[in-house]
């Protein structure tokens, strides 16, 4: 069975991510709760097999294997309340019918879905062999979906807006047959797992397919891993940790935010912000030490996280500002803003996602304002030169405030550039709908800002210069870069422009790949070096008249062939390497190679090898050091810690550790630096995004340039 399998497709994942970021599903506490009852039911012996039974709603069955119905029909329904197997049910749960039996859902409440578990529905399979994948969509309540049931055996089947919260349910046509879809949902995660298992154990049919569930850890655990992962980080560091400049942070800001926020509230429909005490980060610091320096309180007693006890030990701060650690963070932010507007239909009230979306959108317009305009101590920018000109400068330290990293650097110039690029499509999209109470910045200014540092980091850095200043590797950062500029770029003359620099930048490229594609001159870690190259060439070539699609295919392919070690169950840092050492920069170099390999080439071997990658690095490895209940499952393999007992006198926050190392010798993992490194966790949390379930299906495009400019 497949791990942490979540919300699959459209405002799934949205409600996933903001349950992730919000009070009961963040808590180490009630969702456990829940798990722990719902497993408890499972365990009791249940001889009624009846509708009318004892079991509540969602752990319900209707007939049994001696009591086929010729026909059933089950409610989609949303309860007033927790009756045992949570809020969002299928009733009966589990329905016994004959092949032929036609089975009628009644929608509910709000929108729902009837979806198999089927690879044809880009899920687990969890269906009988040669059963047809059947999905109603996501469809209002009111209406209703039916689907005649001929192959025989046990299907499993899930509410795609509601799948984190456990709304799945069972049909078992004539007899079990001994196929997939009664298996136990070991690999499942939280409600998910426990709500399946509670159905297959109450209707009397655990265990009948025996252990043929195929792989332990799959593409789309691995990519599900990716999606939480990437969430738990981007909302710690936005909302929780206040690891940074908070928002608001002066009387001006203050007054602004008693007018704003209650007017997001209103358009938003909702009456409080869905955590208590946030610490919203305008200009996250580069890094942090996420241990919790007092009880965390998870649920505060309206089942909201109190950010105030989460807040991390801002002694241990590096109380710096740079260009990467704010553009990396806001481009997570904007990119999640950038597509809830598609999904508001599928989403309970409660989440408060417009709400959420509001406040990223703005967050990311209050960090230009006081990072490029006006928040430096000479009125200009804090990262501008003195003058508010460019290029930016790589670090200042606001509480001084001083500038403590006057050179600028090609890292830092790609990783803002990537940011404003994609900050441009949210606001030349008409804000995606999030325009309340209006724009911090008019379009045209974004724009003005976009093409001022895609000017300036043309003009400042030559290829050469890039290399010289780091490596080859970062060659391949600011190619991705100049794809997402050179196609959102304010002119035809600059688009023009960035094409002729990204030919120059492939050129230096091309003349360190040997013939079998290694890439010479980069990173410590060779495979992180392959990975990121191959993506930016990939990514450039969506600039009109560029085309470095088979150099980027040969680099990708070394990577792919010559440096996953199957044994391992990794990427080696390089041939020949006794100990590999990942930080969590190349980790976000390879997986973003993996998501180009995937998405563009369609190489086939990337996946199991990323599955194996992320299951061993991140896992095992420990790169990921706790999660939160949403996308625990107890049965795994490699389970990481809830953040209370994660380490320390409190426990800590569920982020990337820096680096880690596996010695291939003794096959055994160690984290070798716990710092929070603000600039690499938030650029491995937009590429685990961009791989992700959730990226490539419910946020379109895959992070390639010019694919996800408007809403679908």
């Amino acid at each position: 069975m497949d791990r942490r399998r979540f919300i699959h497709a459209s405002g799934a994942a949205a409600l996933a991510a903001l349950a992730g970021c919000s009070g009961q599903q963040s808590t180490g506490t009630v969702t456990e709760t829940v798990t722990d009852a719902a497993t408890d039911t499972a365990t009791k012996t249940q001889s009624d097999k009846s509708a009318g039974s004892n079991h509540p709603p969602g752990a319900d069955v209707l007939g049994g294997l001696d009591d086929l119905q010729s026909s059933a029909e089950v409610r989609a329904a949303v309860l007033d309340g927790d009756q045992g197997a949570g809020q969002f049910v299928f009733t009966p749960a589990v329905v016994f019918v004959e092949a032929g039996a036609t089975v009628t859902w009644q929608i509910e409440g709000m929108p729902h879905s009837v979806t198999a578990y089927h690879e044809g529905n880009g899920t687990v399979h969890r269906v009988p062999d040669g059963a047809p994948a059947f999905d109603s969509g996501t469809i209002a309540a009111g209406e209703t979906f039916e689907h005649t049931f001929e192959t025989e055996g046990v299907h499993n089947y899930f509410c795609k807006p509601h799948k984190g919260l456990g709304m799945v349910g069972i049909v078992v046509v004539g007899s079990p047959q001994g196929g997939p879809g009664t298996t136990q949902p070991g690999g499942l995660s939280g409600a998910e797992a426990a709500h399946l298992t509670t159905q297959l154990q109450n209707a009397g049919i655990m265990g009948a397919g025996g252990e043929n569930a195929g792989p332990t850890y799959d593409w789309i655990a691995a990519t599900w891993d990716s999606y939480w992962y990437s969430l738990y980080n981007m909302s710690t560091n936005i909302a929780m940790s206040g690891n940074g400049v908070q928002f608001p942070h002066n009387e001006e800001q203050q007054a602004a935010a008693d007018k704003r926020i209650p007017a997001m509230l209103k358009h938003a429909d909702t009456d409080k912000p869905p955590i208590k005490n946030p610490n919203l980060n305008m200009a996250p610091f580069t890094t942090g030490d996420p241990h919790f320096t007092q009880q965390p309180v998870f649920d505060s007693g309206d089942g909201r996280p109190d950010a105030a006890t989460l807040k991390w030990d801002m002694s241990k701060s590096s109380k710096t500002v740079s260009p990467a650690s704010l553009g990396w963070t806001h481009l997570k932010g904007v990119t999640w803003a950038k597509n809830f507007q598609n999904h508001f239909d599928s989403l309970p009230p409660e989440i408060a996602a417009k709400f959420r979306a509001q406040v990223l959108t703005t967050l990311a317009q209050i960090g230009v304002k006081a990072t490029l305009i006006a928040g430096g101590p000479h009125g200009n920018g804090a990262l501008t030169q003195p003058d508010g000109s460019f290029p930016l400068i790589s670090g200042f330290d606001p509480t001084q405030p001083a500038v403590v990293a006057p050179e600028p650097k090609p890292t830092q110039h790609a990783a803002m550039l990537w940011f404003l690029s994609d900050l441009t499509s949210l606001a030349q999209g008409e804000w995606f709908g999030y325009v309340n109470p209006e724009p911090l910045i008019p379009a045209e200014k974004i724009q003005m800002l976009t093409d001022g540092v895609g000017a300036a980091t043309m003009d400042t850095f030559t290829p050469d210069d890039i290399v010289s200043m780091g490596s080859t590797r970062d060659l391949g950062l600011m190619l991705g870069a100049m794809g997402w500029y050179g196609t959102h770029a304010g002119s035809a003359e600059l688009e023009a422009r960035a094409a002729t620099y990204a030919e120059d930048l492939a050129a230096k490229v091309e003349a360190n790949v040997d013939g079998n594609g290694a890439v010479s001159g980069g990173a410590a870690n060779q495979a992180a070096t392959q990975g990121i190259v191959g993506q930016g060439l990939l990514w450039a070539s969506e600039l009109d008249g560029v085309d470095f699609t088979s150099t980027g295919e040969a680099t990708l392919g070394y990577m792919a062939d010559e440096l996953f070690d199957a044994e391992a169950g990794t990427y080696m840092s390089a041939k020949g390497d006794a100990t590999y050492r990942i930080t969590a920069r190349d980790a976000g170099d390879i997986t973003g190679g993996v998501n180009a390999a995937d998405a563009v080439l369609g190489m086939s071997k990337v996946r199991e090898q990323y599955a194996s990658f992320y299951d061993q690095t991140f896992n095992r490895g420990r790169l990921q050091r706790a999660e939160r209940p949403p996308s625990r499952d107890e049965n795994a393999e490699h389970t990481l810690p809830l953040p209370p007992k994660a380490g320390g006198e409190f426990g800590q926050a569920a982020v990337y550790n820096a680096a880690v190392e596996y010695d291939s010798e003794a096959d055994s993992w160690s984290v070798v630096n716990d710092t929070f490194d603000c600039e690499q966790s938030l650029y491995l949390s937009n590429q685990d995004i961009w791989i992700s379930q959730w990226g490539g299906k419910f946020f379109q495009g895959r992070g390639v340039p010019g694919q996800s400019d408007t809403p679908e």
